[in-house]
């Protein structure tokens, strides 16, 4: 199954060791159609990325198993989006690779990676709609019964693992979106792949917020934000807390994969 993925997707190229999946949602859409008809000894593992996820496998090896269990791993942010442009392009010397540089980021402010960008939100979205049969798990003050029960399907809080695991068997969907957070439940799903009673499994983060209009997602983003695919920087906005994630995902991630660019060695 990896192999025919690898096979039908766009472009598959490794950033910083972890290799990601150029692809459209689209595309994602109907591999997961395709999927929910055929049977597989393990369920198929779809990983939504962003920067964090990348700069993360750097130095949390777990993380980075995790991330090698997965099938698919898809760029949910511009930085990855940009980050694969930049890297399969011819590597020039090191004044080449910075004007290079430049002019991605003139790309992104004029909103050029956005639509290549396969969103976890969208992915929910559209599952819901989908004859697909989907459980939801995880999410934080009963979210995810709300979303539940507005969209018609099976949820488990997380309150208890083995409880989860058994309920997730019990209803047998065809889709678990897992929703414990950033990394958390990457590894979760790792750790549990050949339990988990389902054909395909996604890490969605913070999904069921943002769909619900809960928390930091209660003001909608701005029609800007979302045209330049700049997400991360309304939550800033919303919540100066993120500043942190806000400096990972654009000036740290953008020097480390620059300094990959420059490497002699660079595959």
């Amino acid at each position: 199954m990896k192999k025919d993925t690898q096979e039908m997707a766009d472009n598959t190229i490794k950033i910083l060791g972890v290799k990601v999946d150029s692809t459209s949602e689209a595309w994602v859409l109907t591999k997961i159609s395709q999927i929910c008809r055929i049977s597989l000894k393990k369920p198929f593992f779809i990983v939504t990325a962003y920067s964090e996820f990348i700069l993360q496998a750097q130095k949390d090896t777990d993380f980075k198993k995790a991330l090698e269990r997965s099938d698919l791993i898809v760029p949910d942010g511009v930085s990855l989006v940009a980050a694969s442009d930049y890297l399969s392009k011819p590597t020039k010397n090191i004044l080449g690779n910075f004007v290079s540089g430049l002019r991605i980021g003139v790309n992104i402010l004029h909103g050029m990676y956005a639509k290549k960008i396969v969103s976890g939100v969208e992915l929910t979205k559209n599952i819901l709609k989908s004859k697909h049969k989907v459980f939801l798990l995880g999410g934080w003050n009963g979210v995810a019964e709300r979303l539940a029960k507005r969209s018609g399907v099976d949820f488990d809080g997380f309150e208890d693992e083995e409880l989860a695991i058994k309920k997730i068997a019990e209803a047998k969907p065809d889709v678990l979106l897992v929703a414990l957070g950033h990394f958390k439940q990457e590894k979760w799903i790792a750790k549990n792949l050949d339990k988990l009673e389902c054909k395909i499994v996604i890490g969605v983060g913070s999904s069921f917020d943002e769909i619900i209009g809960e928390g930091m997602w209660s003001k909608p983003v701005p029609d800007w934000i979302n045209e330049m695919g700049l997400k991360w920087l309304w939550r800033v906005f919303v919540d100066p807390k993120h500043i942190v994630r806000a400096w990972n995902a654009f000036p740290v991630f953008a020097w480390k994969v620059f300094l990959q660019k420059n490497q002699k060695d660079f595959r």
